[in-house]
């Protein structure tokens, strides 16, 4: 049975949380929602006396309700990985509280400190004004910067290690594609012998990763703040995990972000992005890996579509882009195909 999240009684139910957290009580602001995501909820919360004083913070609350795109959902995955990453050379908000219980607020959630910054928005036509060169460079030099010290976190000793389960350099590439094929048989409504193929390409192509490392799962543009000419917050931890870090290459270099240029996730070059990350993160880049992880991320977002569609059709989530994404399932399964094609 479905929780439906009543905006109107959570400022009472993150009170009665965030004061038995301190131990003192705590007077909260209005609770906006922000229209954005197909996933995890995220709300603004301005919550005053957390340190005691009259003074004013705002959070940012994430929510992620069992008739969600990916439900059922865990917050630990996010937190813990972005508890692992304080102190890097990473720019993540701090996380501060989080639970997997929803009698509290009515689903799994985390709360955040709000940083402040504009989200670069990927899906714009090359023909619309572009950022200027000298801005969109700095953009890139940062945007490449932080992914490679993303990846050169030694995790082993902090909390995301919890996430292992076995993983190696050696099955990464197959404990990804067994992740999806999992989630492709809950999602899908009918037979798609293209994924199925699909599958049997990518489990016999495996590539051994140059080291296992903390991955975002879905960096790209959108998913980072600016603030004059700085990256400011990389966001959006749901599809976090452990695993081979050209992973996150393969992803961010798909031409969907391109926004119909020639740029990586319309910021740079693809030549010096690659060469740029390979110097900062330690490790020469193999394209291999790079067109290999491309036909996965085509595979994982047509999966990603077929959840939409399901969403929809079973009446779990009333919008109108489920059904539109669900449209796009053929034309990822076609790009996966010319992807592989391609690398054979």
């Amino acid at each position: 049975m479905q929780t439906l999240i009543d905006d109107a009684t959570l400022a009472p139910k993150i009170a009665d949380y965030l004061g038995a957290q301190l131990g003192h009580p705590v007077e909260i602001g209005p609770v906006r929602r922000f229209p954005v995501g197909f996933s995890w909820l995220t709300y603004s919360v301005p919550v005053s006396g957390i340190d005691g004083d009259t003074g004013t913070r705002e959070l940012i609350l994430r929510l992620g309700p069992d008739y969600g795109l990916f439900a059922p959902y865990s917050a630990r995955p996010q937190v813990l990985s972005m508890q692992s990453l304080e102190g890097s050379d990473v720019p993540v908000p701090r996380a501060y509280w989080s639970s997997d219980d929803p009698s509290i607020l009515g689903a799994p959630f985390m709360f955040c400190e709000k940083v402040s910054g504009e989200a670069v928005v990927p899906w714009v036509s090359a023909n619309e004004p572009g950022l200027e060169d000298g801005y969109r460079r700095r953009l890139a030099e940062q945007f490449i910067d932080s992914l490679a010290a993303l990846h050169r976190v030694e995790w082993q000793s902090k909390p995301v290690a919890e996430l292992a389960h076995g993983i190696t350099a050696q099955n990464a590439a197959r404990l990804n594609v067994e992740h999806w094929e999992a989630q492709i048989a809950r999602w899908a409504m009918r037979p798609y012998p293209l994924a199925e193929w699909g599958l049997r390409w990518l489990k016999a192509h495996c590539p051994e990763a140059p080291r296992v490392s903390i991955v975002h799962g879905d960096y790209r543009t959108g998913n980072f703040l600016e603030h004059g000419g700085r990256i400011t917050a990389i966001l959006d931890w749901e599809l976090v995990h452990l695993g081979d870090p050209h992973e996150d290459l393969g992803w961010a270099s798909l031409p969907m972000y391109m926004g119909g240029s020639k740029l990586i996730c319309r910021l740079a070059e693809p030549e010096w992005f690659y060469a740029r990350y390979g110097e900062k993160v330690g490790f020469e880049v193999s394209m291999r890996s790079v067109r290999y992880y491309q036909a996965l991320s085509l595979l994982k977002l047509a999966a990603t579509h077929m959840a939409a569609a399901r969403c929809f059709e079973e009446g779990r989530f009333n919008d109108m882009r489920m059904p539109a994404m669900g449209s796009q399932i053929a034309t990822c399964l076609r790009q996966m195909e010319k992807t592989i094609e391609g690398a054979r």
